[in-house]
């Protein structure tokens, strides 16, 4: 069932998923299907929820238009659960918590992060320079007392159910999933991009802190768990989770070594940049993808970030083989 928004838009604002379960779309930067907010209602308590993940704080009043469309009012929600501190994913969890009162759960590593969002704005503003504000909107802090910093296999109550946390570094090292008693885990980026409109699963491989050896123990880690569905924050339900993940893994990889095969070609980052940007292209485009939804992918996962993420990762990571490829 999906509720559509009083514009009459053809995309949902809130797509109801399973009893209880809706997926948000925060519509980011007016592209539908990009980012999403997974509303879970209270086991015993119909007119309370809570929230996995925040959206970017830009997309606040979209949010809450969508919470409305779910059928709830936005000042019953709980709990907010963030797989990761970057910005589309935690940007709005401090105006969530300071308007609404909702305490905020993050693994310990990124928690200081909510807390104190400078050094994270800082280092994005070096990305985005004076567009930050605008394009993902004033991330505030998280109040001590709302928040909830937790360790790989904590299980915390969460509307009358008890939820697992499992560590999954590698897109960042404090990212981690959440697994619900329904089988169910919500698995933010370590899952990779997959978007409606294709079953084309992109690589997620930001700098600073891709790292493909800590990426495959958490896919390992995911594995072992056996969900029975994983609910991407790009984009929506995989109701095939096993095969998801080990091509996940082979993706991750096969990325990389491309990356690596073209320094050792000589290719400067700018060329690598317009490589991986043909390279995206060509998988969406055999896979059937039309217009909208390459443009929606490359929005999502752009081959500028791709390739320093990954330039980084050798570097850093396998200094040896970057050594064995530049020849230094």
């Amino acid at each position: 069932m999906a509720e559509g928004d009083a514009t009459g838009s053809a995309a949902p604002r809130a797509t109801r998923l399973a009893d209880g379960v809706w997926l948000l779309d925060t519509r980011f930067a007016g592209s539908p299907a990009t980012i999403g907010v997974y509303l879970v209602q209270h086991a015993g308590a119909a007119d309370r929820f809570d929230l996995v993940e925040a959206g970017p704080a830009v997309s606040h009043d979209a949010i809450r238009l969508a919470i409305a469309a779910a059928g709830f009012a936005p000042e019953a929600l709980h709990t907010v659960l963030v797989t990761h501190v970057h910005l589309d994913h935690a940007g709005g969890a401090g105006t969530l918590a300071r308007r609404y009162g909702a305490r905020v759960v993050s693994h310990r590593i990124g928690a200081r992060h909510l807390a104190d969002p400078s050094r994270l704005l800082a280092s994005a503003r070096r990305v985005y320079g004076d567009a930050l504000d605008t394009l993902w909107g004033v991330m505030e802090s998280v109040p001590d007392d709302l928040l909830v910093a937790v360790e790989d296999g904590d299980e915390l109550e969460i509307g009358g159910r008890t939820v697992r946390t499992i560590h999954t570094p590698g897109h960042a090292s404090h990212h981690a999933a959440f697994l619900w008693p329904d089988g169910a885990c919500y698995v933010g980026d370590a899952a990779g991009v997959r978007l409606p409109g294709s079953d084309v699963v992109r690589p997620a491989l930001p700098p600073p802190e891709t790292d493909l050896e800590a990426w495959d123990e958490s896919l390992a880690r995911l594995i072992d768990a056996r969900p029975d569905r994983l609910r991407l924050t790009h984009y929506g339900e995989v109701s095939e989770p096993l095969p998801h993940l080990a091509h996940v893994g082979r993706k991750n990889r096969a990325w990389a070594e491309a990356v690596l095969a073209w320094v050792a070609d000589g290719m400067d980052e700018a060329g690598i940049v317009l490589e991986l940007d043909r390279l995206a292209r060509a998988e969406l485009v055999a896979a059937g993808a039309d217009a909208a939804t390459i443009r929606r992918h490359l929005a999502t996962s752009d081959a500028a970030m791709t390739a320093a993420g990954l330039l980084r990762y050798w570097r850093t990571k396998r200094p040896e083989r970057w050594r064995a490829a530049t020849g230094g």
